[in-house]
């Protein structure tokens, strides 16, 4: 049997996954969709039933505090647009489930720790817990964060690298996150010389300004 007709074998099935391995690449890089997708983490995540009311309680991991704390975060890293947006289709319960089911305590620490120190450096410089600031504090932490500057080092940077990753692995898993704000881009596709730029359409991407 030849390549291509090995190729020919694949089912839908398949096919879907490939294209969503592709993309989540794109958004994270190879090193980390291979961490975000190691184990039992596409069976967790696509088992997850998003609760619009996660935050009203303490979750497998995280306190009721933090898990407002991460409601927050997700909603400055993916925005509501046009669609809903990351806190929108309750990532922040997605991941505290992701982190209790398939990752070890030391990982689960990682995003434990770095919700903290984001929460500290807002009570030093605004005397306000995180989620009490202004949406222009917020981002001035987060971009702090991911400089690293103001209080924020290379170990913040980097939990904060992994918790972004979870952000997006698990709006990306979610029904609007996969069926409206992606589409697959067949590369290297047919030439199709001049064209409009309006007419290109979705491709795989995020709102998310820190990558």
């Amino acid at each position: 049997m030849s390549d291509q007709e090995i190729g020919d074998q694949s089912s839908p099935d398949d096919n879907s996954k490939r294209r969503f391995l592709l993309g989540l690449s794109r958004l994270v890089g190879a090193a980390a969709a291979a961490q975000l997708l190691a184990g039992n983490a596409i069976s967790t995540a696509l088992a997850y039933t998003p609760n619009p009311d996660s935050i009203s309680h303490a979750g497998k991991i995280f306190s009721q505090a933090e898990m407002v704390l991460l409601r927050d975060i997700c909603a400055l890293v993916i925005p509501k647009t046009g669609t809903a947006g990351a806190a929108e289709v309750d990532t922040h319960g997605f991941i505290d489930s992701q982190l209790y089911h398939c990752y070890p305590p030391k990982d689960q620490q990682k995003v434990s720790a770095v919700l903290s120190k984001i929460n500290q450096i807002a009570l030093q410089r605004y005397k306000q817990h995180f989620s009490g600031t202004t949406n222009a504090q917020q981002l001035e932490l987060l971009t702090d964060l991911e400089k690293p500057a103001n209080g924020f080092d290379g170990t913040d940077k980097s939990q904060f690298k992994f918790l972004k990753g979870q952000i997006v692995f698990g709006y990306y898993t979610s029904e609007v996150g996969a069926s409206q704000e992606l589409e697959y881009l067949v590369v290297p596709g047919p030439f199709k010389g001049s064209i409009p730029y309006d007419s290109l359409g979705k491709t795989w991407g995020s709102m998310n300004r820190y990558f």
